[in-house]
């Protein structure tokens, strides 16, 4: 048999046998477990999100005009999901000793109804999977939607901004049209597209795995009520004040105010550059400590509030030129109440992160402050 021959059928041979050990995994029993349970959890999901929830169908309801075309939220959810369903072959043909999470919770919860069924007790593994799989179940849609929103957004805003310039448009009205809102919903697409890869992709080469999820009510109530449709609830009490885009009749003070919103915007976009792939609410999948992590534990928070204040700016000058100092009290406590929410939000993450010997004690010995440096 010639050399070449040799390698020919040394080549055929090993692929013989990749493809037998493929079709091995496929066939085993853990892989069979892990993607159906995952595909039933993904298809129920799917179903009270379009049937039950009044919420989430009024989200699907969004389109855009893509050219000639209509792209619809719902169909672009539909495509995703088979998309993803077809990821999930290879995934879990390429770690046979993983638990899904639907399969780990699925699995415990009939357990628990085995040895009690007027009062099943979960498993410490198949609680943290449960609420693992709530977690996706909230977070993934929503950042889902709000991505492809701030994709609309910015194709408009571009589109807009190259219009603005060919038609001779320069300076503020420039600014105000569409450069501001250009740079505005890039920083914001930067930061949803990390967090929804956060939540729908888990890889162990990513290093990306979920260790835990917060355990308590109260660590959940505080960071729901900022995310719709549970914000609603919120500004009943706390009435927002700020505006994404202040307005000011000086032209270098309302450029510049702006600009410190986008820097503060960008600030926050930072922090979720520098998760990674680890960005979601709620977990514990690593500590992060380079990027804006080395200076302040919250980076993104401590931004996120700073724009906002600016965006306030308006409303509190507003108040103070016109000496309604009741109108200026209700501002300032609604604005110290949404910085309140974010500073309860950054205490029950760091009680969760400190329940395991992860590395974050450590941490936060070498990052002394929260929020500001030298201040807390």
């Amino acid at each position: 048999m010639s050399t070449a021959a040799r390698v020919a059928t040394s080549k055929g041979g090993l692929a013989s046998t990749l493809f037998l050990s493929v079709l091995v995994r496929l066939c085993h029993r853990r892989f069979a477990s892990n993607y159906l349970s995952t595909l039933a959890f993904i298809g129920l999901s799917c179903w009270i999100i379009s049937q039950l929830s009044n919420f989430h169908r009024s989200m699907l309801q969004g389109q855009w005009q893509v050219g000639d075309a209509v792209i619809t939220v719902h169909a672009l959810f539909l495509a995703l999901i088979a998309l993803y369903a077809v990821i999930l072959i290879p995934y879990y043909a390429a770690y046979p000793w993983m638990r899904s999470k639907a399969f780990t919770f699925a699995q415990g919860m009939w357990f628990a109804l085995r040895r009690d069924r007027t009062n099943p007790q979960l498993s410490p593994l198949s609680r943290q999977a449960g609420l693992a799989l709530l977690l996706k179940f909230f977070f993934a849609p929503l950042m889902i939607n709000w991505c492809l929103i701030h994709i609309a957004n910015l194709s408009g805003s571009l589109q807009q901004l190259i219009n603005g310039i060919d038609s001779g448009l320069s300076g503020r009205e420039l600014f105000d049209t569409s450069l501001f809102w250009a740079a505005f919903q890039l920083i914001l697409f930067v930061d949803t597209l990390l967090f929804t890869i956060g939540y729908i992709i888990e890889l162990p080469a990513l290093g990306n795995r979920i260790r835990s999820v917060e355990p308590t009510f109260f660590g959940w109530f505080i960071c729901l009520v900022c995310y719709p449709p549970f914000n609603d609830f919120t500004l009943r009490f706390v009435e927002w004040q700020s505006s994404d885009f202040p307005q000011f009749s000086n032209d270098f003070v309302h450029l510049a105010v702006n600009i410190l919103v986008l820097l503060a915007l960008a600030l926050f976009s930072w922090a979720s550059v520098a998760l990674g792939f680890k960005a979601s609410n709620l977990t514990n999948r690593g500590i992060v400590t380079h990027g804006p992590y080395a200076f302040v534990r919250h980076p993104g928070y401590a931004a996120k509030n700073l724009a906002w204040w600016f965006g306030a700016l308006p409303v509190i000058g507003t108040s103070l030129a016109a000496g309604q100092w009741r109108a200026l009290t209700c501002s300032l406590l609604a604005l110290f109440g949404w910085t309140a929410i974010y500073a309860l939000r950054a205490l029950t993450e760091e009680r969760h992160l400190l329940r395991s010997n992860n590395g974050y004690a450590e941490y936060a010995r070498k990052v002394r402050w929260r929020f500001v440096p030298g201040v807390w």
